[in-house]
C-alpha cells in the first residue's frame, strides 16, 4: 500500500493563519436575523421587552474584537481598539449608563477617519505578505491598493466596510482549475484586477449596490495542458450592501 506524505496532507488542509476570528460579514448577517426574528415576534404579538436597536453597538465591538485577535502578522490595533471603544461608548449610551454629547464624539470620528486617510491606510493589516496564498482584506473607513503575486493562489475574503480599496491579481496565478473569493461590501467599494487569461463568475446579492463583470478573458491565451487548453476560474461570491464590487482586467 502506497504511503501518503504527511507533509503533502498537511499543506492541504492547513488553515491560513491570516483568517479572523470574528467574521465581519457574519456578524453583521447574524444581527439582521436576529433583528428579523424580534421583529417577527412582536409583531405575532409576542412582548419581548427589549428594543434590539438599543444593542447596535455590540456590531462594533466584535468587529473591533476581530480586528485585534487576528493573528499577529495581521493584527490591526489601531482601528480594531477605536470600534471597541467607539462600540461601548455607544452602548453606555444606548442603555442610559452615560449620557454622551454626541456634537464631541462626531467631530472626533472625523479626525480619526481624517488620520486614516492622510496615512493612506485602508487597515488591510500589517505587513502584508504580497506572495501570501490565502488573501483577507479588510477597508475600514479608509482605502488602499493591495497587490498579491502569489502562483499558488488558495482563495480568499475581502470587505469593505464605509470603505473602499483594490485588490490587484494581475501578476497572481494558481495551479488548480478554480478559486473562490468572497467579497462583502456595506457602504464602500471593492475594485479586482485579474489577468486576461482568467475567466471571472461572479454570483451575489446585490442589495442598492452593484456586481459589475468587465473583464475580456484572452481565450488563444489560455494555459497549455496535455489535455488542450486549460480555462482558470476565478469565483466570486459575495454581497453588496449599498457599495459595489467590479472585476475588470
Amino acid at each position: 500500500m502506497a504511503q501518503q506524505n504527511p507533509q503533502k496532507d498537511y499543506h492541504k488542509t492547513q488553515e491560513p493563519t491570516t483568517r479572523t476570528i470574528f467574521d465581519t460579514r457574519a456578524i453583521i448577517g447574524l444581527f439582521i436575523i436576529v433583528a428579523g426574528i424580534f421583529y417577527l415576534m412582536r409583531n405575532l404579538g409576542f412582548d419581548l421587552g427589549l428594543n434590539i436597536w438599543e444593542w447596535w453597538p455590540v456590531i462594533l465591538i466584535l468587529i473591533g474584537l476581530g480586528q485585534v485577535l487576528q493573528p499577529q502578522e495581521s493584527r490591526q490595533i489601531t482601528a480594531g481598539g477605536f470600534l471597541i471603544i467607539l462600540g461601548v461608548v455607544f452602548l453606555l449610551n444606548s442603555l442610559d449608563f452615560i449620557d454622551v454629547d454626541f456634537r464631541i464624539i462626531w467631530p472626533l470620528i472625523l479626525i480619526f477617519i481624517g488620520y486614516s486617510i492622510l496615512r493612506k491606510n485602508a487597515w488591510p493589516g500589517r505587513h502584508i505578505d504580497p506572495s501570501s496564498d490565502y488573501i483577507d482584506l479588510v477597508f475600514i473607513l479608509g482605502g488602499g491598493d493591495n497587490r498579491f503575486n502569489t502562483q499558488n493562489l488558495k482563495g480568499g475574503k475581502v470587505t469593505a466596510i464605509m470603505g473602499g480599496g483594490t485588490l490587484d491579481l494581475t501578476d497572481a496565478d494558481f495551479e488548480q482549475d478554480k478559486v473562490s473569493l468572497d467579497v462583502f461590501a456595506m457602504w464602500g467599494g471593492i475594485e479586482i484586477r485579474v489577468p486576461r487569461t482568467w475567466q471571472v463568475n461572479m454570483t451575489g446579492v446585490p442589495i442598492l449596490g452593484s456586481m459589475d463583470n468587465k473583464t475580456v478573458r484572452a481565450v488563444n491565451e489560455s494555459v497549455q495542458s496535455e489535455s488542450g487548453p486549460k480555462v482558470k476560474r476565478l469565483i466570486i461570491r459575495g454581497t453588496v450592501i449599498m457599495g459595489g464590487v467590479e472585476v475588470k482586467n
